[in-house]
This record gives C-alpha cells, structure tokens and sequence, in this order.
C-alpha cells in the first residue's frame, strides 16, 4: 500500500495535534512533568512505530500496529487518573522499557531475515480427516459446556437480567477440559477454511459457527470474544481484501461489544441503573478524573494493570524470588498432577492479579528473561506474520491469530505462555494443512 507523501504528511500533522491536545487536556487535569513527559515519549514511540510499520507493510494489522496499542497504554499508566494507581519503581520502569526495546528489536531483525515453519514436524491430515478431527473436539466442546452448564443450573445468556449471572461463572469448578469451551473461539476461523477448500458447504460452515459463538457467549468472556473477532477477520482477509471502512466499522462494533459485556459484567442493580456507563466505570475503578469512555476503559483495564505490575516486581525484588523458567514452561507444568500454587505463588501471579505480560519474563530469569523473551515475543510474532502475508499456508491464519491475541492482551497478561494458545496451537497444527 503505497502512501503519497502529501497523505503522509497529512497523517502525521493529525498525529501532532492530537499530541499537543492530549497534553493539553492532561495539564489541565492537573498531571505533573513527571507524568507527562513518559506520556509524551510513549505516545510518539507508538504513533512512530504505527506509521512506520503501516507504511512499511502496507497493512494496518501487523505486529507493530497491534503491539502499539500496548506501547500506548504503558504511557497512560504514567498519568495518575485513579487511586488504585501508584508511582512506579525504577526497576518496574527499566522492565518496562526493556520489554518495548526488544519486542521492536526481535520484529526488525525478524524483518531482515528468512522465514522459518515449524509445521512440518508433524505431518497435516487430509481434508476429510482434517473435519473429522476438528468435528471431534467441535462435540467434545459441546459434551463440556454441557457438563458445567449443568453445574451452573442454568444457562447465563437466558438470565442476563441477573446481577450475580458473571460471579456465579467465575466460581462454577472448570477442569482443563475447559479448554475445548475456549477453544471455539477459533473453531470458526478453521471450519471458515474447510468451507475455502470445499470441505463444508456455506451453511454447513454457518450453522457449526453459529454453535460456537452460541457456546461462547455464555460465557461473557471478553478474550474469548476478541480471540474469535481476530481469528475470524484474519481468516476472511486471507482470502480477500478487507476495505478500509469495513475494517473501521467492525473494530467499532468490537468496541460496542466490550463496552456492552463489560457493563452486564459489572451488575444491574437498581442503583446503578440511573448511571451512564462511564459514571460507573469511573466509580467502580476509582478514578478521580474528568475521563472519557475510552480514557476510563484505558485506566481500568490498562493503566491500573501496570501499577500492579509495578507492585509484583518490587515485592519479588524484596522477596529475591525467581521461578527460573516456571512460567515460561506453563503449558508443561498446568497438565501435570502437582499443586500450582507451589510453583505460581498467587502473590508474584500475574494472571491472578493481571500484572501486564512483562511481569513474567523477569520473574522467570530477571533481565535476561526480559530482554531475550521479548526478543522471541517480537521475533516469532512478525515471523508469523510474514507467513502469513506470503500466504505460506492456511496454518498460518490461526498461528497468526493467537500471536495478535497475545499481543493485543500484553496489558492484562501473559498469554504467551498459556496452556489454552498451547492446545490451538496443536490443534491448528495437527487440523490445518
């Protein structure tokens, strides 16, 4: 995608004046130069990296785009906006620049290098197969969201009139055979491709999707949805171009979603109904600050995720606990029979406390961990994306999927590292050609 200099230059001079009105607007809130100028510094790597990447690639979904996002939010943590917010430690800032440095490092190398697969260490399934398989875990998905519906007594998108509908959820007992629950998220994408390749008929394709996103939404679980918004917009774009309106309207629409799930989550009750959604937030999240919408999802959901990170980074360093390679080994370690809270101590967890994906790396192997685990972070992930790009194979729709996932989540956790991205992983692999 070829961009003429005058349109660049007109990207660039909206950047700047949205830039000087950020500032603006914050200095008015009252925020300090300590606060400001991280903000500032953060807020030009990302517009920087954005553009460059966009322009380099001609793609607005890459690596850096996506990554961006997160490079943003790590600059907005520096604004006080709640009083769950704290002031970071210099170790907590030096992770932090650490892990953007060699997240952006890993990519560029990854730019100037070849492309490698992994997918042919295990031998893909014929196409018939191939359906078998996936209708397989398709059912197994079934027989389990059975089973814990059943536990739960009755079924959460028929009583979302409940307050309690998202706390009864969290405290319904899972086994790891959950993980063919979560794994619908990405079924669609990949009975999408069988339709591509005449596999399935269209209604076929749409009837097991329709059962999927059905088994999903019981679940208001936003990652889920966004893993399967992901898979299923990078599957279509693989066989044909998304216009750029049409990608707009449909982040929109995701952005609608969240915001929706996000206030069935937070309760009905009666008090809370003459409240606006951002009146909620900002109470429920306390935050002290003239924000809007998308600035009070960004504290709650962003900015207040660091401050914890900060908090589990200091208390390791107090405590001199490393897990040497625990976390990074995660999807070993969650099949295996021992106790895990012995080997992930809730108070260092960063998927307990959502502590961003930085937390793990230095607790695995301190700055070693962050420097070289970013580096495969940015490395492995714009190699997916060039396999894709160069359509290397229908694999790689899914592969690339789950690594903008994981990308796109860095200011909750790590998922890198997570058995469920594991398990689509193999099964992506052992189902797609």
């Amino acid at each position: 995608m070829g961009i003429k200099p005058y349109i660049l230059v007109l990207i660039i001079g909206a950047l700047l004046f949205i830039d000087v009105y950020l500032l603006a607007r914050y200095a008015s809130w009252g925020c300090s130069l300590e606060e400001l100028v991280p903000f500032a510094t953060f807020l030009l790597v990302a517009e920087g990296l954005s553009v460059f990447s966009v322009i380099r690639f001609g793609q607005i979904i890459n690596p850096f785009t996506i990554y961006s996002i997160f490079v943003y939010i790590a600059g907005f943590s520096f604004l006080m906006v709640s009083d769950r917010q704290m002031g970071y430690e210099w170790q907590f800032v030096l992770v932090l620049a650490f892990s953007v440095a060699f997240f952006i490092i890993g990519g560029l190398v990854s730019m100037k290098t070849f492309s490698f697969s992994l997918k042919n260490y295990i031998p893909p399934l014929s196409p018939r197969l191939s359906l078998a398989f996936l209708l397989l875990v398709f059912i197994a998905g079934i027989g389990v969201f059975i089973m814990e519906v059943g536990q739960l007594g009755y079924l959460p998108v028929l009583n979302l009139g409940n307050a309690a509908v998202y706390q009864d959820i969290n405290e319904n007992d899972v086994t790891p055979l959950h993980n063919f629950i979560v794994l619908n998220s990405v079924l669609p994408a990949m009975f999408y491709i069988l339709y591509k390749k005449k596999t399935l008929r269209f209604w076929q394709f749409l009837a097991l999707s329709f059962v999927c996103v059905f088994i999903i939404l019981n679940f208001f679980s936003r990652q889920i949805i966004v893993l399967f918004f992901f898979s299923m917009l990078i599957a279509y774009s693989y066989y044909k171009t998304i216009p750029l309106l049409r990608l707009f309207s449909i982040g929109a629409a995701c952005i609608v979603l969240f915001v929706i799930l996000g206030q069935l989550r937070g309760g009905s009750a009666e008090d809370d109904k003459e409240m606006s959604v951002n009146e909620f937030l900002r109470d429920y999240g306390d935050i002290t600050k003239p924000t809007n919408i998308i600035e009070t999802y960004l504290s709650l959901y962003g900015a207040v995720n660091f401050s914890t990170g900060n908090e589990i980074v200091s208390t390791a360093l107090r405590d001199d606990y490393v897990s040497y390679g625990a976390y990074s080994a995660r999807p070993l370690i969650t099949v295996l029979p021992i106790d895990k809270n012995a080997i992930y101590p809730p108070l260092y967890s960063s998927y307990t406390k959502i502590g961003t994906y930085m937390v793990d790396p230095f607790l695995d192997f301190r700055w070693f961990g962050v420097i070289v685990l970013n580096f495969l972070y940015g490395f492995l992930s714009m190699n997916a994306f060039k396999n894709y790009m160069s359509k290397n194979g229908e694999y790689y729709i899914v592969e690339w999927s789950l690594f903008i996932f994981c990308i796109f989540m860095s200011s909750f956790t790590n998922f890198y590292h997570m058995f469920f991205v594991a398990f689509f992983f193999i099964v992506n692999r052992i189902a797609i050609k």
